[in-house]
């Protein structure tokens, strides 16, 4: 079983592996937020859940629990199945990681959480 994030993301092998890590860097540098495994998967939290990543064999999903009210910050993103606002980007390769959309993406979900409160509650 999983213990961390860092864990985790060592677990990961290939091009998922160096993604995971490439994403994992810039979601720290975008701050704010802070990471636990919850449901097999690294999630980043601030006032409640944010966004996610989770680790495919040739992708990784990076997922927003208020995603769906983000789609016109990133054309990447798309919404989930079923009910709730997730969206999700697939990162497919190192250089789809850009640090200053992440820290945009990480802002405007830390923003929606601070007026709409946890998404998860």
């Amino acid at each position: 079983m999983t213990k961390t994030v860092e864990d985790y993301i060592a677990g990961l092998s290939g091009v998922p592996g160096d993604v995971a890590k490439r994403l994992h860097a810039a979601l720290d540098a975008a701050g704010g937020l802070t990471d636990i495994v919850k449901w097999g998967h690294p999630v980043y939290q601030a006032g409640g859940a944010v966004c996610l990543l989770k680790g495919a064999k040739d992708h990784v999903t990076f997922g927003f629990w208020r995603g769906a009210e983000m789609l016109d910050l990133d054309a990447r993103l798309e919404k989930g199945g079923g009910k709730g606002d997730m969206a999700f980007i697939r990162l497919r390769k190192v250089d789809d990681v850009d640090d200053a959309q992440v820290a945009r993406l990480v802002a405007k979900g830390i923003e929606l959480n601070r007026l709409k409160g946890d998404p998860l509650k």
